[in-house]
């Protein structure tokens, strides 16, 4: 993986969280970097939890406090020292739509010197890729707007806590689907942390089965997904989704 990580997807694909979970288990080993550039949507932000990702050792980049809660086009300052810094990793929680696309491409130019890998986070239970012909959609309007190029995908088929296996594998068919269409590597599957040891067996065939449907030269990871976004009004329902 490069130094610097872009995660895009549309609402509720599971970004924010990936990008927490990615930026924690990085800072273990090396200075890590969280950049919340997620400008327009106002709910499930990873400056949420800033300053339990600072108390990780994460150096967390949002807009400035006043700011902080505004539903506006506010970009994150520092950012393009930050992706020019070689001595640190870098994670930018980026929204998939126009707007969102529209503020990394902002950045076109500094993305082009630097090593990055632009990933699509992909939940097909959500409205707007729940198909390969849509999550096709978005990802090329994401890189028209962005005037990036996608390298890979994502898959993280989940419907919050009340997920179940089945819901993983058919909603990962989905998104192996698209990537063919989309000529794109699968990077990940994310799976809810407290259910992936009961899966394991189940999951190790899926992506055993998509590492050799796509020739990969390493084994898919399945990536653990810790909730850190639940807000206290849902935590009390056990069904609720992320």
């Amino acid at each position: 993986m490069r130094r610097v990580i872009v995660l895009t997807g549309g609402f509720g694909s599971g970004k924010s969280e990936i990008a927490i979970n990615l930026a924690l288990s990085l800072a273990v080993k090396e200075k890590t970097a969280l950049v919340d550039l997620d400008i327009a949507n106002p709910y499930f932000r990873s400056r949420e939890v800033r300053h339990f990702l600072a108390e990780q050792g994460v150096k967390v980049i949002v807009p400035r406090d006043e700011w902080l809660d505004a539903d506006l086009p506010i970009l994150s300052p520092g950012l393009r020292s930050l992706l020019l810094d070689t001595s640190i990793r870098v994670v930018l929680d980026v929204g998939g739509d126009e707007i969102g696309a529209t503020a990394l491409g902002v950045y076109q130019a500094d993305f082009n010197k630097i090593e990055h890998h632009l990933l699509m986070v992909v939940n097909p239970f959500r409205p707007y890729t729940r198909d390969p012909d849509r999550i096709a959609v978005m990802c090329r309007e994401i890189e028209r707007t962005s005037r990036l190029k996608m390298n890979g995908i994502i898959s993280n088929p989940n419907l919050g806590q009340a997920t179940e296996l089945n819901h993983v594998l058919w909603g990962h068919e989905i998104v192996v689907q698209a990537a063919e269409k989309l000529s794109l590597p699968i990077l990940g599957l994310g799976v809810l942390a407290n259910r992936l040891e009961q899966w394991r067996s189940q999951l190790t065939e899926t992506i055993t089965n998509t590492v050799k449907h796509f020739d990969l030269m390493q084994p898919l990871p399945l990536i653990p997904i810790h909730i850190y976004l639940l807000p206290e009004w849902l935590k009390s329902r056990p069904s609720s989704c992320p």
